[in-house]
């Protein structure tokens, strides 16, 4: 595991070549296939998972057997900072979307991590905070948006997280099914499917069997109710 790696990493960027060997000895590596749930809610926490390579959903589930998609997640993204500090209780479950790696640090290495080096106490504190806001966004548009204008939403979000410039659009690197993004965006899958459609009409998106490009991103937020 080369100090490189970890560098490239958000979490552990401007750490120096000592501070890095320091984290790399307390990491193991943990490897999952799609569609293996990684952990579930309310699981006694075994410490933070940083994905390496794949893609990983985020959700919890409510008794009656619906589930909400919190976040859909991929490399350098973090899991499990939520329960570094006060419960040991994992706050939401994690499924593999496609083959995944993880860097792992326990709950009682991190903690050590952090007495060492101050500077990733403020890179957890970043975190949290953008979880927050992550969080009172979905919040806002569970109760003001349209149906329509929440599957809009996000694919904007997921555009700006992971989209990449491919032929005069930005291409969105996730193979999501209709389900997995009516889960995400809280609507029902056919009314993800009609958004769809209805988008590729009218070319502000492009749609292929694996992947969806963002083309007319000012007429898409002006279609945001």
């Amino acid at each position: 595991m080369a100090s490189l790696e970890l560098g490239t990493i958000e979490l552990f960027q401007d750490l120096d070549p000592t501070q890095l060997k320091m984290v790399e000895e307390k990491i193991t590596l943990r490897s999952y296939d799609k569609g293996v749930t990684v952990f579930l809610e309310g699981e006694e926490t075994d410490g933070i998972y940083i994905i390496v390579s794949g893609h990983v959903k985020v959700y919890m589930l409510h008794t009656d057997g619906r589930e909400k998609t919190l976040a859909l997640l991929s490399c350098g993204d973090v899991l499990g900072e939520v329960t570094l500090f006060g419960s040991d209780l994992r706050s939401a479950a994690v499924e593999t979307l496609e083959n995944a790696t993880f860097y792992v640090i326990s709950k009682e290495d991190f903690k050590t991590l952090i007495f060492n080096i101050p500077e990733l106490a403020m890179r957890v504190i970043e975190m949290l905070s953008l979880r927050l806001r992550q969080t009172n966004r979905q919040i806002q548009e569970i109760v003001f948006l349209n149906a329509p204008s929440r599957v809009i939403s996000s694919l904007l979000h997921l555009s700006e997280k992971y989209g990449k410039p491919k032929d005069e659009g930005l291409e969105i690197p996730l193979r999501l099914t209709h389900a997995e993004l009516a889960k995400l965006a809280g609507v029902s899958r056919e009314t993800v499917t009609k958004v769809l459609n209805n988008l590729h009409e009218r070319r502000l998106i492009q749609m292929t069997h694996k992947h969806i490009k963002i083309l007319k991103r000012k007429e898409l937020l002006s279609d945001i109710l």
